[in-house]
Order: structure tokens, then C-alpha cells, then sequence
């Protein structure tokens, strides 16, 4: 396959508990954290959507993005997921959560590359492209086909929401760390630092501090 068409998904669903606030709209640099994602998003060449829950969906229509609503409410990022396939005109999404603030274009780019490339696993079709930092899956940035879909829907239905309950019924190639640094020259300790506490995001203020020469 050349130029995949791919739609990028947003998970924003989330209810920020341990944040205090809704972390998807805190200001990173002259943006909020959000609007990085769906730009690096966009410069990959990707159709971005956002997969949201109706109590938050108003606080994100002015960024322009066609938004879907969670079709199993307040079950965690598989519903995000499951919406996000559900929703999607292409085979193939690419979903980000929303408070990744260093998920760079190249990242996405690399990721569009990899679903290209992606072929079987074992004899079967690929049915997931998942990047990995220190033996730990980041299924959160991460690829999924549309076949994916009634795995994902039969575990939500029956209330299993681990979500490693969920790839181990699917054909995942998973892309090791170091994989990840020699092809596209990422540290994946920096692109898939995600903000859960208010200390994740002073980290990322003073990061950005630092970056800036400030």
C-alpha cells in the first residue's frame, strides 16, 4: 500500500479524576495539550477525529474536529476505541490519548509507515500495530484495524475491560523501543509521556521551560 488514507483518533474521554481537571484542555506552550495532538495528528497526514463522552464533547467544538460519543459510557479507553472503530471510514485508525503533549508528527508518521508494512502475523492478518517503551505496551498510541471491532465489542458487552484481555485475542505486531529509535529517531520514554497527576504536568512545563531556554 502507498499514501494509506487513515483516520487519527483523539481519545478524550476520560473523566481526568486524578488530574482534578480536565487534562486534555490544559495549555501546553501557546496550545492546549489536545490541540498538539490533533496538529501532529494533521501533519502526518491523518483525518483526525475525537472520540469523546457527552459531558465533555462542548469543551472541544471549537477545535473544529468531527467529535464521536462513546457508545459503552464510563467504560474506560477500550470505549474510546471501540467508538473511534466504529466510527471510522477507513480500514485503519491511529488513535492518541489526549494528554500526550510530546506525540510529534513523526511519531504518527512512523506508525502510518508501519501499518503499511504491516502483513500477517503468524499466517493471520495484522489486526493491530502497538509501539512498546521498556517491555511495556502503549496501547494507547497505537494502530487498529477494523477487524479488531467485534473482539473489542464482545468484551465490552461482557464487561472485560482489561485491555490486555483484548489484544491477546487479536494479530498484533508489536514495535520494540529500540526499533522505534533506529527507523524514526524517537525516544519513546519522551513521546509517549502521558499527564495523569498535576506533577505529570509541571514535568511537562518544565520541559518545555528547558526546550525553550527559559
Amino acid at each position: 500500500m502507498t499514501d494509506t488514507k487513515l483516520t487519527g483518533v483523539v481519545l478524550a474521554g476520560g473523566e481526568s479524576r486524578r488530574m482534578g481537571q480536565n487534562k486534555a484542555l490544559l495549555a501546553v506552550g501557546r496550545e492546549k495539550v489536545i490541540g498538539a495532538v490533533i496538529g501532529a495528528m494533521s501533519e502526518a497526514g491523518l483525518d483526525v477525529i475525537i472520540a469523546a463522552n457527552e459531558q465533555t464533547a462542548d469543551a472541544y467544538r471549537e477545535l473544529g474536529r468531527e467529535i464521536v460519543y462513546d457508545r459503552f459510557p464510563g467504560r474506560g479507553p477500550l470505549s474510546g476505541i471501540h467508538t473511534a472503530l466504529y466510527a471510522a471510514k477507513t480500514p485503519w485508525i491511529i488513535v492518541a490519548a489526549c494528554d500526550m503533549p510530546f506525540a510529534v508528527p513523526e511519531l504518527f508518521r512512523f506508525l502510518k509507515k508501519s501499518v503499511e508494512g504491516a502483513g500477517n502475523v503468524s499466517g493471520v492478518a495484522c489486526q493491530a500495530v502497538i509501539p512498546m517503551e521498556d517491555d511495556r505496551v502503549q496501547p494507547l498510541l497505537a494502530a487498529y484495524h477494523a477487524s479488531a471491532l467485534p473482539a473489542l465489542e464482545d468484551s465490552l458487552v461482557n464487561g472485560r475491560l482489561r485491555m490486555t484481555d483484548w489484544l491477546e485475542r487479536l494479530q498484533v505486531r508489536y514495535i520494540r523501543e529500540d526499533v522505534l529509535a533506529k527507523e524514526a529517531g524517537l525516544d519513546a520514554g519522551h513521546v509517549f509521556f502521558n499527564m495523569n497527576r498535576p506533577e505529570d504536568y509541571q514535568a511537562v512545563l518544565k520541559k518545555l521551560r528547558e526546550e525553550a531556554g527559559d
